[in-house]
């Protein structure tokens, strides 16, 4: 998750998805590189290109120390390169890139490390990632253009009808970091009783109120009714809907990679949908290393 007004801070988990992520956009461009297509990349909740890596406990964060010198404790903090400047970066570009965020001040960052890669194409808009993917694929519809998508949203907000709008494409693949354990799981209550703007992002990230009957379950009182409580596995049925429905209209989608936190708690699943079966093939292997990759570092 990506911090408001220009800040961006990240856990050291981060490193999976960008990490994935990269060598996906690698093994892409590369297969792609001698056939005759305009490649484009969609990047919809941005960000500033990098951000500052937390430690375990924000409590071990220098910057956080009053007896610090700000210029001090500002070098000696890590920093991890964003999912801008990996797709930037790479020895087989992108056609063209667009890149959107909803915090302008992260959007003027942004504007400016693009300018770190000469020759580069890139557009940098500031608004809802939703409406400017929606508003972006008509101008970008031509039978020679092919795409990926990095959908990594600010918890709950990546909308269904978004993705949907993608996958009608039929030339558009997406990576999706589906926030899981950070977001969604949370505002699913253990009573059912949940507050309506919390129900709106719901609806509005499955594309329809769907979920509820697959998290909620009826047990019989001892008074012949019946009670609702919240299912043991509710995170297991919302992921296997989540990723059948990405199926269903792109035709592939990859075995979801779980990513955890330092304290091995479940967090999000990086996603990859498509509509080509080679594609299919090089992120099943790609997520399954960077699940394997993590695991190692837990361990050390």
């Amino acid at each position: 998750m990506k911090n408001s007004r220009g800040k961006n801070t990240v856990g050291p988990w981060a490193r999976q998805k960008l990490d994935g992520l990269e060598a996906y956009l690698d093994a892409y461009t590369t297969a792609l590189s001698k056939q005759n297509f305009d490649l484009y990349y969609i990047d919809a909740f941005a960000g500033s290109g990098k951000s500052r890596l937390r430690g375990y406990s924000d409590d071990n964060d220098p910057t956080n120390s009053p007896f610090l010198d700000e210029a001090f404790a500002a070098s000696e903090a890590e920093f991890i390169e964003g999912s801008p400047r990996r797709a930037l970066g790479l020895s087989r570009p992108f056609k063209k890139y667009f890149f959107f965020d909803a915090d302008p001040i992260r959007a003027q960052i942004l504007a400016t490390v693009g300018k770190e890669y000469p020759g580069r194409e890139f557009v940098v808009e500031i608004g809802d990632g939703n409406q400017l993917i929606r508003s972006l694929l008509p101008r970008i519809d031509s039978p020679a253009a092919r795409g990926i998508a990095f959908l990594d949203p600010y918890g709950q907000h990546l909308h269904w009808h978004t993705i949907e709008a993608l996958a009608a494409t039929k030339r558009f693949e997406v990576i999706i970091n589906f926030p899981l354990g950070m977001a969604i799981n949370r505002l699913i209550t253990k009573s059912g009783d949940i507050p309506v703007n919390w129900r709106r992002d719901l609806d509005a990230c499955f594309g329809s109120n769907d979920w509820e009957r697959l998290v909620y379950d009826e047990t019989p009182t001892l008074f012949g009714n019946t009670e609702r409580q919240k299912a043991e596995n509710a995170g297991k049925r919302l992921l296997e809907y989540y990723v059948g429905r990405l199926k269903r209209i792109f035709g592939h989608a990859a075995t979801p990679s779980l990513v955890r936190n330092t304290r091995g708690t479940p967090i999000y699943y990086m996603l990859w949908a498509g509509p080509h079966p080679l594609g299919h093939k090089i992120a099943d292997h790609i997520l399954r290393l960077g699940e394997r990759i993590a695991s190692s570092r837990r361990k050390t």
